[in-house]
């Protein structure tokens, strides 16, 4: 009986991580070499057309190369027909997309040459054809490696790299206001968050994963914050939150991952693997020699294909019930929209890209929601 048991869920899991996640074909080739990937690109929907610009990957071994480009292909859950549509100013990786009405926001990034401090509002035209490219108020500061977030017409602007230190600081805009500039709103109580996630939702401003590279004082962090934004700031406005677990109970990170809001819900995916990241940015190399770390199979890097789900009512996450190789990925886009999330490149390892779009069926207490599809 304890064996059917155990067979039967292992069953279900397999079902369920079939029916949830579904391949999409497509990916943009125009630019020589976007085709093989790219991670940390910028990526959103602006009306019936799903948007990505940017993003950066190795074509050559060691020889890091950053894009322009931005293309648009109207939202499909099979096969996606990508067209170029314009360029940003300049080739940029590792910024934020925030969706602002019939547009997108794309926030900082850097490249080969510098950090970037610019905000530009895309817009396509109405065959989808052309993309408006306008230069908005610049932030404070140069940004990078910085995670996103927007609820009730204020941008959140968390961590990752500012002024090229890595921060622990949250920048905030009002951009219901037309002529809208950007302030630093406070500092989180930890450590610099670089690559971490955040989601916004009633007031609430949530912050999880992100690391800190300092030699033996380095971090990868597992638990999270919470900032209540409609009070008057004070230390005591932030607060913990637990971060995500695995099946088995154990913190995880999400480092290099993606959460998005859907309702009273925040769901997370893809990250580092927390023990053998950390060994390699504090130094140590204790798991495998330095000169041999780039050269392990891609399963050796354990990065996360679980998908978390934290109840915003309760503030506490569901049992991880829920994983899928394609999630298992850093520096991907999550792009909610009416037929799930699309979930956009990444590296499978360090230096190693995939064009692989897969779509996220929106799940709902631990059972699958039918988007139409």
């Amino acid at each position: 009986m304890r064996n059917f048991v155990i067979s039967t869920l292992l069953l279900l899991s397999v079902l369920t991580s079939a029916q949830s996640v579904r391949n999409v074909f497509g990916f943009p080739a125009t630019e020589p070499g976007y085709s093989l990937g790219v991670s940390a690109c910028y990526a959103g929907q602006i009306g019936d057309y799903i948007v990505m610009a940017g993003g950066c990957n190795f074509p050559t071994p060691g020889n890091k190369t950053y894009y322009a480009g931005i293309y648009a292909a109207p939202l499909d859950n099979a096969v996606l027909h990508w067209q170029l549509v314009g360029f940003l100013p300049e080739p940029a990786a590792y910024g934020a997309t925030i969706a602002s009405g019939d547009s997108l926001l794309f926030v900082g990034g850097n490249n080969n040459d510098h950090s970037l401090n610019t905000v530009y509002s895309i817009h396509l035209n109405a065959d989808g054809d052309r993309a408006e490219v306008r230069r908005m108020a610049d932030l404070p500061c140069t940004v990078d490696n910085m995670a996103a977030a927007i609820d009730r017409g204020n941008v959140y602007i968390v961590g990752g790299n500012q002024n090229g230190k890595p921060s622990a600081g949250v920048l905030m805009a009002d951009i219901k206001t037309e002529n809208y500039v950007w302030s630093d709103l406070c500092t989180m109580p930890s450590s610099p968050r670089v690559q971490p996630v955040c989601a916004a939702n009633n007031g609430k401003l949530y912050v999880w994963g992100g690391f800190f590279a300092d030699g033996e004082k380095s971090v990868v962090s597992t638990d999270g914050v919470c900032l209540d934004t409609t009070v008057p700031y004070t230390d005591k406005a932030w607060t913990s939150i637990e971060g995500p677990r695995s099946a088995k109970g154990e913190p995880m990170t999400l480092s290099g991952g993606v959460a998005w809001t859907d309702g009273s819900k925040v769901f997370a995916t893809g990250g580092v693997n927390k023990d053998i990241f950390l060994d390699a940015i504090s130094g140590r190399y204790e798991r495998i020699k330095k000169a041999d770390y780039l050269l392990q199979p891609i399963e050796w890097y354990s990065f996360s294909g679980n998908l978390y789900e934290l109840d915003l009512v309760t503030q506490k996450w569901k049992p991880t019930r829920f994983a899928d190789k394609a999630l298992a990925r850093a520096g991907a886009m999550a792009v909610p929209t009416t037929l799930g999330i699309f979930y956009i490149g990444g590296e499978l390892k360090p230096s190693v890209r995939t064009p692989q779009i897969v779509l996220i069926l929106s799940v709902s207490d631990g059972l699958l929601r039918s988007t139409g599809l």
